[in-house]
């Protein structure tokens, strides 16, 4: 911030960047974090601050469970909300299931209510950071936060 108050001098815009964190449902988490389930459900009022973050964008996925926390850097390729119900076929497959009455129990199991499928969830696709992702998201960072002023090599 400059000595004024201002955020920079007036021709330019400062940016900032900051960890971003996602929950995920301890009973999910396990399967998540090892890449085996690539896709789950949250229910809409359960959301972090992800809305308006541009995918894909590396998150620290976590879990919370009796008071202990359990974390792992994963990727969030996609973010979206549908109703409960609109659940493709592929999207059962990412979440582990093979039919929508076997996701519609654990769903319940899960949520302890009833399964409406019209509800709005939000649906997030992640999967685990790669050593190779590093060099990508660097470089994207700095297009962010110094983009006017960076000049890749070439």
């Amino acid at each position: 911030m400059a000595s004024d108050g201002s955020r920079g001098p007036k021709p330019w815009k400062q940016r900032h960047a900051k960890t971003l964190f996602l929950r995920v449902p301890a009973a999910d988490f396990p399967l998540v974090a090892r890449g085996r389930k690539t896709e789950f459900r949250s229910a809409s009022g359960m959301v972090s601050g992800l809305h308006f973050v541009e995918p894909p964008t590396p998150v620290v996925a976590y879990m919370e469970k009796r008071g202990k926390y359990e974390s792992k850097l994963m990727v969030l390729e996609e973010r979206r909300t549908e109703p409960l119900g609109a659940i493709s076929e592929e999207s059962l497959r990412n979440e582990g299931f093979a039919t929508l009455a076997e996701f519609r129990r654990y769903w319940m199991r899960r949520e302890r209510r009833r399964f409406r499928p019209t509800r709005d969830v939000v649906v997030y696709r992640v999967r685990p950071f790669e050593q190779s992702d590093a060099e990508w998201f660097a470089r994207k960072l700095i297009e962010h936060l110094y983009g006017e002023w960076w000049l890749p090599a070439p």
